[in-house]
């Protein structure tokens, strides 16, 4: 409206002083320099139209801001009537203090059928589910229980429990029961709808490494240039070592979730990420085993494990190649096991070390165009754990694993595998397995 406004008056003006011109002559022909009187007529005109508009923009302007106040007091008036009466303010109530709703439940449910020799074949069937609870956007818990049937009852089992704060972008404190990260398998793999296989590898589960530990850790993860650096450092409850069995004498007990002495296990694993798709990992832990007050507190054991993880897309192959590995070593310092021989197998003198570890490999014709194929997955895993540390206990074992999975979803799957196992001196525990696993 301004700039209407303005320029309206700037061609009244312009007008005004063509007309005032002295230069201006009555004539009917038209002379160089001069208008004919034809056109002064016609210039009057739109002169006085121009005028006549320009003085009904100014009257209109006049009467809008009263229109504007007038409107403005209406709807104020009228807001007025309809406006409800001033709340109180919100006082926060205890509960909201304490933080979100924001809830997950997750977790897995499996099914399996296992006929094993030398042993009675059997159903059995789990429920896993887990717990994620957003606090606030740093606080955080997560939690596993297992509930499975056992005899005339079910069986519930805690397995983790921990409270995590996001410090910043590369580090995450943690406490509470917590996947022991030297041992990736537990940490990454255990779901029954990640691993590919029924069963489990030797020599995650059997003494080697730890697999669920209690006390405090910070990890996280950081860019070098193109590549990646995860790390993770704990404390915590330390194993137990067996000093009073002769199958089992020198072996390290994880499962203990108290500690027997006052010093604690330190442990951790740094994994690099080269390239895309490709990690490397090292782990290790380090503790006293031995009960305090005993012959044996002085004893120390160190874990280590050496980790590879590789995913590849092969266009050649026509799907997806999947190798997971991981080898450990324990390693107790030389002791002398009853030494007076009240125990019945002693004195047995031995530096007790034992080791373990698995390599699996899988495909899935995932660029095939027919779709029963690409839902198909082969796995080959080899997997193997070496004898009691006495050896007077269990000898060592080598399996050897063949399976198939078809994938009914992403987190659907049905699995049929053989295994062959001989343990070194004993008839063979070879085994046939199905199952179905549905993580949710």
């Amino acid at each position: 409206m301004k700039a209407r406004y303005c320029i309206l008056a700037a061609t009244v003006q312009t007008a005004l002083i063509i007309i005032a011109s002295p230069v201006v002559r009555a004539q009917e022909t038209t002379t160089d320099g001069y208008v004919t009187r034809k056109e002064y007529e016609e210039l009057k005109a739109q002169m006085l139209a121009m005028k006549k508009e320009l003085d009904a923009f100014k009257k209109e302007r006049a009467v809008a801001p009263e229109q504007a106040s007038s409107q403005s007091q209406a709807v104020a008036d009228t807001h007025k009537e309809v406006a409800p009466s001033p709340t109180p303010p919100v006082v926060e109530s205890a509960a909201s203090l304490l933080g979100t709703t924001k809830f997950l439940l997750a977790g897995w449910a499996e099914a399996m059928y296992e006929q094993r020799n030398g042993q009675a074949s059997t159903f059995s069937a789990s429920l896993n589910p887990l717990f994620l609870w957003e606090l606030t956007p740093k606080i955080l818990f997560d939690g596993r229980l297992e509930i499975e049937p056992s005899g005339g009852g079910t069986n519930v089992n805690l397995v983790n429990a921990q409270i995590s704060y996001l410090l910043n972008d590369y580090m995450t404190l943690g406490a509470g029961e917590f996947f022991s990260p030297s041992n990736v398998f537990v940490e990454r793999f255990e779901p029954q709808w990640i691993n590919r296989l029924p069963d489990r590898p030797l020599g995650v589960y059997h003494g080697v490494l730890p697999n669920i530990s209690v006390g405090a850790q910070v990890r996280g993860g950081f860019p070098i240039g193109p590549t990646r650096v995860d790390y993770a450092l704990y404390v915590s409850n330390g194993p137990t070592l067996d000093t009073f069995d002769a199958r089992t004498a020198g072996t390290l007990d994880f499962n203990s979730y108290t500690d027997n002495n006052d010093d604690k296990a330190i442990g951790g694993r740094v994994g690099f990420l080269p390239i895309p798709g490709v990690e490397v990992g090292y782990g290790f832990e380090t503790s006293k085993p031995g009960f305090q007050g005993t012959t044996f507190a002085d004893l120390r054991a160190l874990v280590q494990s050496v980790d590879l993880e590789i995913t590849r897309d092969s266009d050649l192959l026509k799907g997806r190649i999947n190798l997971f590995a991981q080898y450990a070593w324990s390693k107790v310092d030389h002791a002398v096991y009853d030494p007076d021989g009240s125990l019945g197998f002693g004195p047995l003198p031995l530096t007790a070390k034992r080791d373990g570890g698995y390599a699996e490999l899988a495909y899935r014709p995932t660029k095939l165009d027919v779709d029963f194929l690409r839902n198909l997955e082969m796995i080959f895993r080899w997997d193997h754990l070496s004898g009691d540390p006495s050896g007077l206990g269990d000898p060592s074992e080598t399996r050897w694993t063949l399976g198939l999975d078809y994938w009914l979803s992403p987190s659907t799957v049905i699995k049929a595998a053989y295994e062959w196992d001989k343990p070194n001196g004993q008839r063979n525990k070879n085994a046939l397995f199905f199952q179905t696993a549905m993580g949710f």
